[in-house]
């Protein structure tokens, strides 16, 4: 071989081994990116299963305090309702305001809820507002009602001291009427009309306002008679308040095994 060829050669053979290097640099650089974005996707993915955690624990601490305020308003509304059972109305009026001071404290768990979310349990925390809020209104009604039962009862008392005959005691006869009311089943079509009656009489007769007769009939169309008691036992009235608080501690389990 002469010299030039030999000369072509080597160059060939450079050029090669350059080409090669450079190759194999491309081929490192690539793969030490590769690797570098596997490196970070891994953090990143690790990051987000932190940060979910984090989450689900804030979320629950926040579930948790939220159903701890809830749990006090429904023991509280308890009480009221077993001192209007006893016809305790003073005491009934003290625990009332206990009551709606509870339900201001579940309100406010109730806005962090809404801030942490998620949507779901935010939709059903706000199905459990409504429950409060119903609630309270029942027992405020109730409590109108059973203090104008009471005026209806005295008015009564006095009607049977000065009327002469059964004829002239219209006031029993709302008494009985009102008794009659309680005892129907709240799914009877009947009751409402009845109740409406019942009302015109009480106004007409000048016994009642019309605010303190519309509590004294929608606390007597409310409340359940016995065989619906019995049915509904052991939460009786507070079954619908049992049953939502349920779907809110349901939907909190199931977004604390594996929820977003």
């Amino acid at each position: 071989m002469d010299q030039g060829v030999a000369a072509i050669l080597a160059a060939l053979i450079a050029v090669a081994g350059v080409a090669l290097g450079l190759f194999g640099a491309r081929w490192l650089a690539r793969s030490m990116r590769e690797q570098a974005n596997a490196a970070i996707e891994a953090v990143r993915a690790q990051g987000r299963d932190q940060n979910a955690q984090w989450r689900r624990t804030v979320r629950r601490d926040v579930w948790v305090e939220y159903l701890g305020t809830v749990d006090e308003f429904r023991l509280s509304a308890g009480v009221v309702a077993g001192h209007l059972a006893d016809e305790e109305l003073p005491e009934a009026d003290l625990a009332l305001e206990d009551t709606l001071s509870r339900s201001v404290s579940a309100t406010d768990a109730y806005r962090k809820i809404e801030l942490e979310g998620p949507e779901e349990i935010v939709s059903k925390g706000y199905a459990l507002q409504g429950s409060i809020v119903n609630t309270i209104f029942e027992l405020e009604q109730a409590l109108t009602a059973a203090r104008s039962m009471r005026v209806l009862q005295e008015a009564g008392e006095r009607e049977q001291q000065e009327a002469p005959s059964d004829r002239d005691q219209p006031i029993a006869a709302i008494l009985s009427s009102l008794h009659e009311l309680q005892a129907m089943d709240s799914q009877d079509a009947g009751r409402t009309e009845h109740g409406q009656q019942l009302g015109l009489q009480i106004i007409t007769l000048g016994l009642l306002s019309a605010t303190d007769a519309g509590a004294l009939l929608f606390t007597y169309s409310q409340q359940l008679s016995l065989s619906e008691a019995l049915e509904r036992f052991p939460h009786g009235r507070w079954l619908r308040f049992h049953e939502v608080r349920t779907d809110f501690v349901q939907a909190a389990r199931s977004h604390l095994d594996g929820g977003p």
